[in-house]
């Protein structure tokens, strides 16, 4: 088959930049490896946005072309959305287009595949459907983007979602999800351990290891508690902090890794200094998966205090290696809850 996956981003070749930063997708890295060389499709994956330039380069044996999309101005979209059509049909007509995210890169592979007389899919994977008026986020809370949301989604052959929670709540903004199809951990990388009983186990099991009185695996550090995405407004990295100071009220020992990029420059690192929590708080920033993996194996405790996730996939990571998951009703966490018996612990979102 010759699959056209279209993106927005997160499909950097494998290995650091020269700058020593990676901008990858795990989950897209993995599906284009799958789908390229585990399976032998022809793959061709367009990046709306990755890069202000255009540019190719190859990824897992596929060709990846880089579209950029200016600051998101209609005219910007429609630009793109015309590369996208024109990329799509170079060297034959694809058997489906698959775009990533109900925005520019959903309206683009609807379009793209309308022209070309094949089937579409679109994958809810982030905010598009989200209003979060609290920190002014989501798709949601833009006419322009609500519009493309609309037209990607009632466009598409077929609407997928990573979890239930995903598709419950895109229900409630009028959208009709086809299949859930949850985001995986390449568990070449994030491998269980011999002898874990927090995820696969008993509730009690659980709920011991978010109690951080036992549980979990050999290599787990007493106190040890990580949280894993980019750090910003959505994931709330500053929940965090504050919880740990309250907790090392009666556990001095607890400490906090955040793994991610730190889109608020150093904003989550000045709190915990403002909290006298400094020296149980660290940033790691950008991580290889393997580092990543390394780095969750130590820790009794992965934490979530997401606003809104569609499906967070250091949750599903932090599983494969046998982690629990603390974290507010959201994405992975809330199906993960509602399981039997319960891999994680979910609380309601608040109002902050």
């Amino acid at each position: 088959m010759r699959i056209v996956l279209v993106v927005p981003g997160g499909v950097d070749p494998v290995g650091p930049r020269p700058d020593g930063t990676e901008r990858v997708f795990p989950f897209l890295h993995g599906l284009v490896e799958h789908l390229s060389v585990t399976t032998g499709h022809e793959v061709l994956v367009v990046a709306v946005g990755h890069d202000p330039l255009p540019g190719r380069w190859r990824l897992f044996g596929a060709d990846v072309v880089n579209v950029p999309i200016g600051v998101h101005a209609r005219a910007d979209v429609a630009r793109a959305v015309r590369d996208v059509v024109r990329l799509s049909g170079e060297g034959g007509r694809p058997d489906v287009v698959h775009g990533w995210w109900a925005g520019a890169t959903g309206l683009a592979a609807v379009v793209a595949a309308r022209w070309h007389r094949r089937p579409s899919v679109v994958s809810l994977a982030g905010g598009e459907l989200a209003d979060v008026a609290a920190i002014g986020y989501g798709g949601a809370r833009s006419r322009g983007s609500r519009a493309i949301a609309t037209i990607a989604t009632r466009g598409a052959t077929v609407v997928t979602a990573a979890t239930r929670w995903m598709v419950d709540h895109a229900a409630a903004r009028g959208v009709c999800v086809d299949e859930v199809i949850p985001l995986g951990a390449d568990r070449r990388v994030f491998a269980p351990h011999v002898g874990i009983d927090g995820v696969t186990g008993r509730a009690d099991s659980v709920h011991a290891v978010i109690d951080l009185d036992g549980g979990g695996h050999e290599d787990a550090v007493p106190g040890r508690v990580v949280q894993i995405g980019s750090l910003n407004a959505v994931k709330d990295q500053a929940t965090s902090v504050r919880m740990l100071a309250e907790l090392r009220r009666t556990r001095p020992d607890a400490h906090l890794v955040l793994i991610g990029e730190d889109t608020q420059h150093g904003r989550v690192a000045q709190l915990a200094a403002d909290l006298g929590v400094a020296d149980a708080v660290r940033c790691t920033g950008c991580l290889p998966s393997s580092a990543v993996a390394a780095e969750v194996r130590r820790a009794q405790l992965h934490l979530v205090t997401s606003f809104h996730e569609a499906g967070p996939v250091g949750v599903v990571e932090a599983a494969a290696v046998g982690v629990p998951t603390l974290g507010t009703a959201v994405g992975h966490v809330a199906d993960l809850a509602a399981a039997s018996p319960p891999a994680a612990v979910a609380v309601d979102v608040p109002a902050r």
